[in-house]
């Protein structure tokens, strides 16, 4: 009896799994679907494959017995493509709703009210601390770096950037003086908002080098893009802080600056050129 012919889909089928979980983690728009279409085929292949009959047997077959309606191979073979299915079914599932869900879930994050606009003294930069979650307590106190642009067009102007470094997400700090003593505090919504005069000549970050203008523009270290920015509203005369988003750079000052802005993204991650195509896709926050 000659050898049945060996098959190429297994080995398809098995590449494509592996590319594709690779994919959920690493790229959910290049690799994710080249790995479910290698796998597809490998398995359309596999199904419809050459029959695993014997190409030459020294008698003659009896081609109406029931060993060969469904012959034992075939039977396994369907076996062992349904537990494979089923096993890699149960682990990318997992997989799959860690890396998607994210992203459909939304930003939770809630407006916060900083309080009045006078407590924000046009073209100077205030640091302002508040509590992004409430009842999360202090663990949820988080920074800012406000500046009041007077008006653009008519309406109110402020730049609004968080203080979180874009590389790993360390607090940066006012590379000039923090007038400490002339803090003064608002009671919001979101508790007590603390309000420093600060005199800064760019932001940088104490934990690994990276430096930035008083636009957020990366100037030096590991940073991979500008600081985040807030939007913000003006809502009874008070300046609250909407959702953040990110930002590759910005061109011009204050009222007049040209924001190149983008979804949010996550630390480390540029948000344009080539690079930005080895990250997965990001939540929105």
């Amino acid at each position: 009896m000659a050898s049945r012919p060996s098959s190429i889909w297994p080995i398809s089928v098995a590449t494509g799994a592996a590319v594709l979980l690779v994919g959920l983690v690493v790229s959910l728009e290049v690799i994710a679907p080249l790995g479910a279409a290698i796998a597809a085929i490998g398995v359309v292949g596999w199904v419809r494959g050459p029959s695993q009959r014997p190409l030459a047997t020294a008698a003659p077959v009896d081609e109406t017995t029931d060993a060969d309606a469904f012959p034992r191979s075939r039977l396994l073979e369907s076996a062992t493509l349904g537990i494979g299915g089923l096993i890699a079914l149960g682990a990318g599932v997992p997989v799959a709703g860690f890396a998607v869900l994210p992203s459909l879930i939304g930003q939770r994050r809630r407006p916060v009210d900083l309080g009045p606009m006078s407590a924000f003294p046009e073209g100077k930069f205030v640091v302002a601390t508040f509590l992004a979650d409430p009842k999360a307590g202090e663990v949820s106190r988080r920074a800012a770096y406000i500046r009041n642009n007077g008006l653009a067009n008519g309406l109110p102007s402020f730049t609004a950037m968080s203080s979180r470094c874009t590389h790993v997400g360390c607090p940066t700090q006012p590379n000039g003086p923090t007038l400490n003593a002339q803090r003064r505090a608002e009671h919001t919504a979101n508790g007590e908002i603390g309000l420093v005069p600060a005199v800064p000549a760019g932001f940088g970050c104490p934990c690994h080098g990276s430096q930035f203008d008083n636009e957020g523009n990366r100037t030096a270290g590991p940073a991979p893009r500008a600081l985040d920015r807030y939007e913000f509203s003006i809502r009874d005369g008070h300046l609250w802080l909407g959702r953040l988003f990110s930002v590759s750079r910005v061109e011009g000052k204050g009222a007049r600056a040209r924001i190149h802005r983008y979804a949010l993204h996550g630390d480390g991650e540029p948000v344009n050129g080539p690079e930005s195509l080895l990250y997965p896709v990001d939540p929105i926050r």
